[in-house]
Order: structure tokens, then C-alpha cells, then sequence
């Protein structure tokens, strides 16, 4: 590359850096056309909430297999087999009885084609009831926490984007926990109660029999409510907040999915004059009668909630539920007033540093320090555009590592320019003793270097 196309590759790079680096300092006036992001900042310099969040992967384990007993239940009654029930018990196992033995081998035909993850663990009679338990292989059971736990990051982050924070980052720390940083969010509060409400929702018809599922609703009242779960929160599409016209009350509507749609008509007719429930994570929302056959696909919950309690909520609903509880292991705010301080402390001590180093190497090195000033100054340029670039979050120890990388780079510069002053003063010309310079120092530097970066 000749040296004229070498100086007009420089300075494409220079006019590209700066188009970077202007929206970082220069916040508003930019015309259209200038797309370029400014760089982000960590929590510690623009102040937000801080969370580690710990993820019960024994409850999505538990969880799926109580679904799995569930759909056994339903599926082999539909076969007609003699079956009295079918449950989840200690040991990951599920426990399927019948009347008699007939059933067995049909109970065998269907897991095996179903679940081919599980085995029969054995059978045992109980008087004229046979009990056959099956498991699961302890790879399915690991794949199940692996499975919760990326699905939990999901859920967070859907819910936290639904809440309009900017540039939030939530990522995995570890096998069963996960990290949140939110920028500009205070009020850590709210942020717990939208991000860990697990939002399993069901809907479940009330029983006047007290041998149902014994639930209490808002007010701390026991209902009782029938075993099976006719529907979950698997069929919403949309989750609204509503003033109800006639009762001036605030509510959340429901608008199922297509296939919601269908299953909540035919349970609306066949439920036609009875309770059903609205159970969010083990509470009762509302039971009301069903008065007819609901076939627009729509339901409304209400009980006397605030605005910011109804959002939140349907904010909650529209996200999905999380696979599992979530139990808050660390939590901080930072002030942004304390983030600004860092800021301008952290830059000041930046110049400050690095204009003491610019006239220690202009008055030593009078020529070559303007060189080596010059190399410096586009050095921290291309560096800054670099983090722009590539999306890059700038931290306090991000700007240690900024005045780390100028001392580093004056090292280098001092190391050169002592070594050619060496060999001019052994009799060397000028061209031959800054080769030399060169050649000589690089092991030197490229050692330097190498333990910086291990370090």
C-alpha cells in the first residue's frame, strides 16, 4: 500500500470514528441521517437496579410432571380404563391406580408411546386397587431445570420490555440463577413484584363439595374448587387494562387465542349456569356464574384493583408465566446522582492523567512526543468508536481500563524511543537506528502486553 493511499485509509478511519462517537456526547441536534447509537452506560455510572435472581427448578420439575399426571388422567378416562387417579409422588415419580388389573397393559401401551422417557418402576395391588409407578431418567429431569431456567430469562424479559425500561441487560449468572441490571430503575418494589410474580393462570370451576382443591380468593375466603384445569394461561392473546362502564371499577381483559377461543365457548356451555374460577398463582381473582355461552373469546378480571396493580398484572398475563418461582438472592439500587459523580470523577482523573503523561512526553521526547501524543490521541479515538460499534456497556472499571490502555500505550512509545536514542548514541544513522528501535523493542513490548492481558 503506497504511502498516499495508507493516509487516506487514516483518515476514513478518523471520519468514521468521530460519526460514532458524536451521539455519545452530543445528545440531541444530530440531523436524521446520523444513525450512529451512543455508547451505554453501566448501572454504576447511570444508576438503575441491580437484582440476582435464584430459580426453583425442583418447582418446574414438579410442575411438568403434575401436567403429565394430569394429561395421563384425562387421557386414559377418555379410553375408558378403569382409572381412579393418577399423581405426582415423592421421588419424581407418577403414581397411575386402577380398579383391578385390566388396565395395566393398556396404561403400558400408552406410556410407552406418549412419555417414551419413562419406565415402570413397579406395580403394587392394594385390595382390589393395582398401583403402577413410573419415572423419569435423571437427563430428562436435568433438561427439564436447563429448560426452566432459559425459559425464566425469556419471561423476564419480555416482562421488563413490556415495562418500557431502555437497554436493560439480563443475562445467566451461573446454573440456577440469573442477573438484571435495569438502568434508571429505582423503585425496586415494582421491578419485584412485575418480574417475580410467577402468573400461572388457570381457570378451574367452582364445586359445592369439599372434597375439591380448597382455594382462597382475594379476601382470604376459601373456595373449593374442582380438581381439573379446563384452561390455562397458555390461551391468552392479549391482556388489557379496562374501566368496567357499568361499575366504573378498573379491570384486566382477557382475549384468548384461536384455540382459547374454542375451548373457553365449549366450557362456557358446558358450565352454563355455574362458578368458574380465575385462579392466578394459587388465588382466587373472581369466580363468577357463567349466565351463558361466552363465544366472543373474552373474560374479564376484576376485584377492586388500583391502575398501577391492573398494568402490572396484564403486564404479568401477556408476558406468560415463568416455569418456576423466583427467590431475589441480591438486590441494590444505585443513585444516579451517584453514577453522574463516577462519571465525572472517572474523566476527570482520565484527562487529568493523560495530559500529564502528553507533557512529560512533549518536553522528553520533543519531536517523537508529538509523534507518539498524536498516536495517542487516535488510539483512544478508534478505541471509543470501537465500543460504540459493537454495542459495548461502558462501566467504572471500563474507564480505569481506559487509562490503563493509555499508560500501556505510552510504555510502549517510551520503550522505542530510548532504545533508537541508544543506538544513535552507539553511532547509528537515523532510518538504521529507528529500525533497529523497532525490531529490538518488540519482544519487549509484545511480552508487556501479553502479561497486561493475562492479568
Amino acid at each position: 500500500m503506497t504511502k498516499k493511499n495508507k493516509l487516506y485509509l487514516l483518515l476514513a478511519l478518523i471520519l468514521l470514528s468521530i460519526y460514532l462517537i458524536v451521539p455519545t456526547f452530543v445528545k440531541s441536534g444530530l440531523p436524521s441521517w446520523w444513525t450512529a447509537k451512543p455508547m451505554r452506560l453501566g448501572l454504576d455510572l447511570k444508576g438503575g437496579s441491580y437484582l440476582v435472581l435464584g430459580v426453583k427448578t425442583n418447582e418446574a420439575v414438579k410442575s411438568q410432571l403434575t401436567t403429565v399426571a394430569g394429561a395421563i388422567k384425562s387421557e386414559l378416562k377418555k379410553e375408558r380404563v378403569g382409572l381412579i387417579k393418577s399423581k405426582l409422588v415423592p421421588g419424581n415419580s407418577i403414581e397411575v391406580t386402577l380398579l383391578g388389573e385390566k388396565g395395566l397393559d393398556r396404561v403400558r401401551s400408552y406410556m410407552k408411546k406418549e412419555y417414551p422417557n419413562f419406565s415402570e418402576k413397579g406395580v403394587e395391588t392394594k385390595g382390589t386397587k393395582s398401583v403402577i409407578k413410573f419415572g423419569t431418567t435423571e437427563k430428562r429431569l436435568q433438561e427439564i431445570e436447563q429448560n426452566a431456567v432459559v425459559q425464566a430469562i425469556e419471561t423476564i424479559r419480555n416482562r421488563v420490555d413490556q415495562y418500557g425500561v431502555s437497554e436493560p441487560l439480563i443475562q445467566r449468572a451461573g446454573k440456577k440463577r440469573i442477573m438484571v441490571q435495569l438502568p434508571d430503575v429505582t423503585n425496586l418494589d415494582t421491578v419485584k413484584k412485575t418480574i417475580g410474580s410467577v402468573a400461572k393462570l388457570e381457570f378451574r370451576a367452582v364445586t359445592t363439595n369439599e372434597g375439591g382443591i380448597r382455594v382462597k380468593n382475594r379476601e382470604g375466603i376459601p373456595i373449593f374448587l374442582e380438581e381439573d384445569v379446563l384452561m390455562s394461561g397458555d390461551a391468552i392473546e392479549k391482556a388489557l387494562v379496562e374501566i368496567d362502564p357499568q361499575t366504573n371499577e378498573t379491570q384486566v381483559t382477557l382475549k384468548f387465542n384461536p384455540i382459547g377461543r374454542k375451548t373457553f365457548a365449549r366450557i362456557t356451555t358446558d358450565y352454563n349456569g355455574k362458578q368458574l374460577a380465575i385462579v392466578l398463582d394459587g388465588v382466587v381473582q373472581s369466580n363468577p356464574v357463567i349466565r351463558e355461552p361466552i363465544l366472543g373469546g373474552t373474560a374479564q378480571i376484576s376485584g377492586g384493583f388500583t391502575k398501577e396493580e391492573a398494568h402490572r398484572l396484564a403486564v404479568v398475563l401477556r408476558s406468560g408465566a415463568l416455569p418456576a418461582p423466583l427467590t431475589f438472592e441480591e438486590e441494590r439500587t444505585v443513585g444516579a446522582s451517584l453514577g453522574a459523580d463516577s462519571i465525572r470523577k472517572g474523566i476527570t482523573a482520565m484527562v487529568y492523567g493523560a495530559l500529564a503523561v502528553m507533557a512529560f512526553m512533549l518536553v522528553y521526547y520533543k519531536k517523537s512526543g508529538v509523534i507518539a501524543v498524536t498516536s495517542l490521541l487516535l488510539n483512544m479515538l478508534f478505541l471509543l468508536a470501537f465500543l460504540s460499534l459493537f454495542g459495548a456497556t461502558l462501566t467504572l472499571p471500563g474507564l480505569a481500563g481506559l487509562a490503563l490502555t493509555i499508560g500501556m500505550a505510552v510504555d510502549a512509545n517510551i520503550i522505542i524511543f530510548d532504545r533508537i536514542r541508544e543506538e544513535m548514541e552507539n553511532g547509528m544513522t537515523g532510518i538504521a537506528a529507528i529500525k533497529a528501535g523497532y525490531d529490538k523493542a518488540h519482544i519487549t513490548i509484545l511480552d508487556s502486553n501479553i502479561t497486561t492481558l493475562l492479568t
